[in-house]
């Protein structure tokens, strides 16, 4: 399941990059000089993309908000910038899909703080027969102050050397690849 999704980022990643070849008004932008570019300095790129190797990520580290995050790509449609955020999953759920899944909001949310880009287009894949289906996602203010304000309360419980509470909405399978759950659990 791995490989495939890493092999359809790659693949979609790909058709990106070659559609200003096609003559198609949309560029895949290199995200550290994005960064760069538009004064990010608080951003590190901790792991540059190597489109030779099939490695379009891009590792970023955000030294204010102390969180690192792995950006699939950020697009120039027509001049305006989105960044592209890729999901596979099954049929089961792709065939269901009618929009962002409310799982993604904090992640779009944060992207788009992070980048200081308004718009994220999720592109959602179904592993089973690689049909696509995109939905643009577009945090309110809101949404935006409550992610920074979140990520500053868990700052606190850190200096104080405390684990925080998990919030009661956080469904258990969001710990699974946290590095930390094993403490959560004392």
């Amino acid at each position: 399941i791995c490989n495939s999704g890493s092999d359809i980022h790659q693949r979609i990643q790909g058709y990106v990059l070659d559609m200003v070849k096609n003559k198609i008004d949309c560029e895949y932008v290199n995200v550290e000089e994005y960064v760069k570019s538009r004064g990010l300095d608080y951003l590190e790129v901790k792991e540059k993309p190597n489109f030779k190797k099939g490695k379009f990520e891009t590792k970023l580290y955000d030294t204010k908000l102390n969180i690192s995050f792995l950006c699939d790509g950020i697009i120039r449609y027509k001049g305006k910038y989105y960044i592209l955020e890729i999901k596979t999953e099954t049929n089961n759920k792709f065939w269901g899909r009618e929009g962002v899944d409310p799982k993604h909001f904090n992640q779009g949310t944060a992207y788009s703080v992070e980048l200081q880009i308004d718009d994220v287009i999720f592109v959602y894949i179904s592993r089973d027969v690689l049909d696509m289906k995109s939905f643009l996602f577009t945090p309110t203010d809101d949404m935006k102050q409550d992610f920074v304000g979140r990520i500053e309360e868990c700052d606190e419980y850190v200096k104080k050397l405390k684990v925080p509470p998990v919030p009661k909405d956080v469904p258990r399978s969001t710990c699974d690849y946290c590095k930390y759950k094993a403490q959560c659990r004392k």
